[in-house]
């Protein structure tokens, strides 16, 4: 914030409680998928900019 002031930018900083990780979110889609049997192969690669619709 003292940064942002001294160089004259808008701060925006969200409650603490919107900062942490979604590690809890990935966990249980994981576990769901698991539940149901949806598995992919081994050779299956990331996509990390994939395009939603």
């Amino acid at each position: 914030r003292e940064e942002g002031e001294k160089n004259n930018w808008k701060v925006f900083i969200p409650a603490l409680e919107y900062c942490t990780d979604n590690a809890a979110m990935i966990a249980i889609t994981a576990y769901f998928k698991y539940q149901k049997e949806m598995f992919v192969s081994q050779n299956t690669s990331p996509l990390p900019r994939m395009e939603w619709e």
